[in-house]
């Protein structure tokens, strides 16, 4: 039994695309807590650099230009907002934070939920 790591959709064993989603699916081979090994399907990853888009945070945060890399756009919009609004201080800062979260979380997610490396 398989599930879709991106919609959590059931699927057949045999599936190459999630039947929900659409998305082409990858192989994983997972040992369970029984020490029974259980094949997964996972979606395929990002093309977008989480490294870019860290960098992008971290020195052009204030403008939201990292996030609207990765189609967060709402975030981005809300970035550029509050730089506007504080002369480019706390807008800065949040791009700052942003940026290291965004570098050193491990399994972090573009806007369309694939996991960017």
């Amino acid at each position: 039994m398989k599930f879709c790591k991106f919609c959590g959709v059931k699927l057949e064993d045999n599936a190459v695309f999630c039947s929900r989603c659409g998305k082409q699916l990858e192989e994983e081979v997972v040992i369970n807590s029984v020490g029974i090994n259980q094949t997964n399907a996972t979606c395929e990853k990002s093309s977008k650099s989480k490294i870019a888009a860290g960098l992008l945070q971290i020195f052009l945060g204030g403008l939201g230009i990292g996030r609207f890399y990765t189609g967060h756009t709402d975030i981005a919009v809300a970035q550029l907002v509050v730089s506007i609004v504080t002369c480019g201080i706390a807008g800065s800062i949040w791009g700052l934070i942003d940026g290291i979260v965004i570098l050193t979380t491990k399994d972090f997610k573009d806007a369309d939920g694939k996991i960017m490396e």
